[in-house]
């Protein structure tokens, strides 16, 4: 998270439209600490290309804005909420443990986001990003495996979040890739943990981390894999900030039918 304001008032001056205003009163409720927050903290710096599969969703003005990851050549899984920018104003950069040194960047021309999405509140938090060219597969640049069975994890089970979000709250997003080992929590025991559970909903998981580690913001969209660096979730929402409450995930899984068409030419989404 910037310590600053400014870059949502240049939004405001930039766009100059009422959508504009919503959007920079969107950000302005994340900077306030209004919303839930997702960044990781009490992470370490990853080993370079231990993650493969990760970019950064940067705006046009060089900032970087969310995580995502690589499911094919052409598409990038992400969370809903990282499309408040307008699509021309994004490019996916990827072979990187660096997002202010792009191994390539790739503009974006297509965007599906999950027509529930926020309906209730915080559900539905998913959506697909398409590039302009295709990916360039190499050795720092690979498609993640997505998950297909849910019931497949198990209370306990180690899984890895990956982000550059910020490393103490209301610090600077970090420039180099950070991971942190969770433990995979089960949806009725989640339940009873997070402050709001009508915010929680079945295509939802959960992990439970000690305090001053887990997420907060900055690493929204961002991968949560198990231990073969399959996909498992997508950075959701937790409470501000890494103060041992759940921290909650897409649950790639129960999407899989939705992903799987979206990147059709027959899935409409919003």
């Amino acid at each position: 998270m910037r310590n600053s304001l400014l870059p949502g008032l240049l939004m405001l001056l930039v766009f100059g439209s009422c959508a504009a205003r919503d959007l920079g009163l969107k950000q302005l409720r994340h900077r306030m600490g209004l919303q839930p927050e997702t960044r990781i903290i009490g992470g370490s710096s990853a080993p370079e290309g231990w993650a493969p599969y990760q970019v950064s969703i940067m705006n046009t003005f060089g900032e970087h804005v969310c995580g995502g990851s690589i499911i094919s050549e052409h598409w990038i899984l992400t969370a809903a909420h990282c499309l408040e920018w307008p699509i021309k104003y994004l490019k996916i950069v990827t072979g990187t443990n660096d997002w202010t040194k792009p191994g390539a960047e790739y503009l974006v021309d297509e965007a599906k986001k999950h027509c529930l999405h926020d309906k209730p509140m915080y559900h539905n938090d998913i959506a697909l990003i398409h590039t302009a060219t295709p990916i360039v597969f190499d050795e720092r640049t690979q498609p993640a495996k997505l998950a297909s069975n849910r019931k497949a994890l198990k209370a306990g089970d180690k899984l890895t979040l990956s982000g550059w979000g910020s490393i103490k709250t209301w610090g600077r997003y970090e420039t180099e890739l950070q991971k942190v080992e969770l433990n995979y929590m089960e949806h009725s025991t989640c339940e009873g943990k997070v402050k709001n559970a009508s915010w929680l909903g079945e295509g939802h998981i959960c992990t439970n981390t000690e305090q001053g580690q887990g997420s907060c913001h900055g690493d929204s969209g961002g991968p949560l894999v198990d231990d073969q660096q399959t996909l498992v979730g997508i950075v959701n929402w937790g409470e501000a900030c890494a103060v041992g409450y759940p921290d909650v995930f897409a649950s790639v899984a129960y999407y899989q039918d939705w992903i799987r068409e979206m990147q059709t030419t027959e899935g409409i989404a919003c």
